[in-house]
């Protein structure tokens, strides 16, 4: 059986959703590629979802939401997270 398309993008959670969400430890903002986004990729707040490009790039620019560096190639990030979390980031 074929399998059906999924819609995109997927219904996004809003900035102050998403910001409320990483508050909570262990949560982050993750970059995953995706054949299905005109970008070639698409930001996540794991638990969460989708959160649109306008709000990731919203959410990178919060004081209190710090890069990991943690990508493939050096000087880039996959991974955000707000500063509160007690534990280590990556």
């Amino acid at each position: 059986m074929p399998r059906k398309l999924e819609r995109w993008p997927p219904a996004a959670i809003g900035y102050r959703r998403a910001i409320e969400i990483l508050r909570r430890p262990g949560a982050r903002m993750i970059k995953m590629y995706t054949h299905k986004s005109p970008e070639g990729y698409a930001c996540f707040v794991v638990p969460g979802g989708y959160v649109s490009p306008e709000t990731a790039k919203k959410i990178q620019e919060h004081p209190q939401i710090v890069a990991s560096h943690d990508a493939l190639f050096p000087g880039m990030t996959q991974t955000w997270r707000h500063l509160n979390h007690e534990q280590p980031c990556g």
